[in-house]
């Protein structure tokens, strides 16, 4: 270890080259998490390696690092370092801690998922668990066993209330959607085929909902696509998915789609929908903009910039 004036808290020997190293940690990493490390360091000290640890490092905030020339050891099983003459990058021994070392494990399932997105959705006040459990037709019991694992990874406050941005970026990592790539969008207006695949353009009840890059502009997300830009539905069930293939059919490359389908990993995606005031989309309802900002930060590039710049008007940013 290195004495505190040093600038550096250890030092690695490699293949014979001594290398300090100065290590900055969290629990959970994100970009903006990156961001503050890359801007606290003293940037005279071009000779030490920079190493960030944490419980949970998000993939873009991988790229954050790998952009900034710093290294990382994710507890979960992953070390990266890079200095003159030495790149390691290299699968190690998770840290098997209870409070880290499985994040993803923790929010796994619909009602981990679905507990972490209903806090997120009002983190200054949130839902009972009671009130959840009804809302994804799930048992209470299941809810409270997820919030007891969310709390086990400090992920939730004393008061139950979500630790933002790191559950947001927790849950962007369990968020895994199996997209279908369509050839066709519903039929314009066509009530009946509506009706048969599970539309809803007016009721109360569930629907296909847009999230993804079209949802996050109709949010206000600072992105500039065209009215022909395919929309990324979620849809309540297995069963819409398959009709919506059946009738609509599956296009032949990804980049041929008019659309994309997926069954939304929580019911509470599809249970509430949006009219967004977009003349653009104005014919498709919308899923809350949580929803599409868990989309986008799948997107390690391109998604993690539009998040950095996209300050919503009409709900809680927690990113």
């Amino acid at each position: 270890m290195a004495p505190d004036h040093a600038g550096w808290n250890l030092i690695a020997t490699v293949d014979g080259i001594e290398i300090p190293i100065e290590i900055k940690a969290a629990s959970v990493i994100n970009p903006e998490a990156v961001a503050r490390m890359v801007a606290s360091i003293d940037k005279g000290r071009s000779s030490v390696a920079r190493v960030a640890v944490g419980d949970l490092i998000t993939v873009p905030a991988q790229q954050a690092l790998r952009d900034a020339g710093w290294g990382w050891l994710d507890r979960r099983g992953h070390f990266v370092l890079r200095a003159k003459g030495v790149h390691i990058d290299a699968d190690v021994p998770a840290d098997e801690r209870p409070t880290v070392g499985a994040t993803l494990k923790l929010i796994s399932g619909t009602a981990a998922i679905s507990w972490a997105a209903a806090l997120l959705l009002a983190p200054e006040d949130p839902p009972s668990m009671r009130e959840v459990a009804r809302r994804v037709s799930l048992s209470h019991s299941a809810i409270v066993a997820a919030s007891k694992r969310l709390k086990a990874a400090s992920l939730l406050r004393s008061d139950s209330r979500p630790l933002v941005p790191e559950l947001f970026w927790a849950l962007a990592e369990a968020w895994h959607p199996n997209s279908v790539a369509l050839a066709h969008l519903p039929p314009a207006r066509d009530v009946g085929s509506y009706g048969a695949l599970g539309v809803n353009l007016e009721g109360d009840g569930p629907g296909w909902a847009v999230a993804g890059t079209v949802g996050a502009v109709a949010w206000g997300a600072p992105v500039v696509i065209g009215s022909a830009y395919p929309p990324d539905f979620y849809v309540p069930s297995a069963v819409e998915l398959r009709q919506a293939t059946l009738r609509l059919g599956e296009a032949p490359r990804f980049e041929d789609r008019a659309c994309t389908v997926a069954v939304a990993p929580t019911p509470l995606v599809c249970a509430r929908l949006f009219d967004r005031d977009s003349s653009e989309w104005g014919l498709w309802r919308f899923a809350h903009g949580l929803f599409a900002a868990l989309d986008l930060a799948r997107d390690r590039a391109r998604g993690a910039e539009i998040l950095a710049d996209w300050n919503p008007k009409d709900f809680t940013r927690v990113w």
